[in-house]
């Protein structure tokens, strides 16, 4: 009798991918520096990030928004020192990340069907997209993208009533960065939105648009947050042996790699771009994918978080695509329609110019190499409040508001149509 009850705890555990993360963040704090003033301050801040590399910091320091960094017990004092012998303002905004961390693998482990609710697990996600293929099997195909650097398959959605006539081509992915748990869930909310066809409005773009979802870009690393640490960001290849696993599959993109924004040297750094352009099979698969559709593709969008930014081309230098006012005008009115839902506001532009550059990027190599009309990084909520971990009654708000902003772009490609 105990070995069958042990076979079925294993069972539940295994199907619903209740966390047993060996990664504990018990005393783990978050500091908030306020936004800084000058570039000096600004250089404060990376002087600490190359100083002790251990530090987490949940993004880069820039003059237009709070940084945030995550700081281990042991290394508290030094960084509030430093901070203050700076006169650089904090606040303390998450004092124990650990407790955090288990109010969402306590929600997750508890359910094992597909909601918005929660945040899900892999097989969860996978699960409830085969079943769209089997309960709409005219509309949604279930593709392969590729494998993941562990083999697990990277699932591509297609949604499609398809027809004669040329429709206008949406490609969205999100889960790049394992950490960011709203991404995939904003991206199934959507396709589901989109499949349950309620309203006029959804319906139409059902019919007359063709879209792609790849919800889990990065399965590998997405699977280890639920299982060995919750904010784990890169992928999980293994350049450098298992003390160095893993790169920031967006830096890995082959379109002016590696030049700024990275850490090339540090194999253990959060945003190293790996040890050449595409190494990564999530990044080779979506670029292969995207340059072999690019007279289809019209936008590409990939979901982020955090920090409510709608992000344009380019990150890599000042210089901006040629145009660059069509793209923003696009960008703002697609952020009007977020804000009128819940009141979110978000900030439209280019990295370079409103945040920090940084190279490597599928947004950027979707405009530059594959010449895609409208890429887009959308930065999901929140700006920094609980930053990675978004409570989970955070989820349908910030997906519904993000589908209307999405469905102002579907609306606008069908206005340009035809090209």
């Amino acid at each position: 009798m105990k070995v069958i009850w042990l076979a079925i705890l294993v069972t539940y555990s295994l199907t619903t991918g209740q966390s047993r993360s060996t990664k504990k963040y018990n005393g783990y704090k978050v500091l908030s520096i306020e936004k800084l003033t000058s570039h000096d301050q600004v250089q404060v801040l990376q002087n600490l990030q190359n100083e002790i590399p251990d530090l987490d910091f949940w993004n880069d320091p820039s003059l237009l928004r709070k940084t945030e960094i995550m700081v281990s017990p042991k290394g508290i004092e030094e960084v509030e020192t430093y901070l203050e012998s700076h006169g650089l303002e904090y606040n303390v905004t998450i004092r124990d990340v650990q407790r955090i961390v288990d109010n969402d693998v306590a929600r997750t482990g508890r359910q094992g069907t597909m909601n918005w609710r929660n945040y899900q697990t892999l097989n969860t996600i996978y699960t409830w997209l085969d079943s769209l293929s089997f309960q709409n099997p005219k509309v949604v195909q279930i593709l392969s993208l590729g494998k993941s650097s562990e083999q697990r398959d990277i699932k591509l959605v297609k949604i499609s009533t398809g027809g004669y006539k040329r429709k206008p081509v949406i490609y969205i992915d999100s889960g790049i960065h394992a950490r960011e748990w709203i991404g995939p869930a904003t991206a199934t909310f959507m396709m589901n939105e989109l499949l349950k066809g309620d309203g006029l409005d959804n319906r139409e773009l059902l019919a007359d648009v063709d879209w792609y979802f790849v919800p889990v870009l990065n399965p590998d690393g997405y699977q280890y947050t639920f299982t060995d640490d919750r904010l784990w960001r890169k992928t999980r290849s293994t350049h450098h042996g298992a003390d160095c696993v893993g790169v920031d599959a967006n830096r890995n993109f082959n379109f002016h790699w590696g030049e700024t924004g990275v850490k090339k040297d540090d194999p253990c750094a959060n945003t190293y771009p790996g040890p050449h352009a595409f190494s990564e099979p999530e990044a080779n698969a979506t670029g292969n994918f995207l340059y072999t559709h690019r007279r289809k593709i019209r936008a590409y969008i990939t979901l982020h978080s955090y920090s409510q930014l709608f992000l344009t081309p380019y990150g890599y230098t000042d210089d901006l695509p040629d145009d660059y006012d069509e793209i923003r005008e696009l960008g703002e009115t697609a952020a009007k329609a977020i804000e009128e839902v819940h009141g979110t506001e978000y900030i439209v532009g280019a990295p370079s110019q409103i945040l920090y550059k940084n190279s490597g990027s599928s947004r950027d190599w979707a405009k530059g190499v594959a010449q895609i009309k409208y890429p887009f990084t959308i930065e999901l909520p929140d700006k920094g409040e609980t930053g990675f971990l978004l409570p989970p009654n955070e989820i349908q708000p910030t997906a519904e508001e993000t589908w209307e902003g999405i469905k102002v772009i579907a609306r606008h490609l069908l206005k340009e149509y035809p090209y």
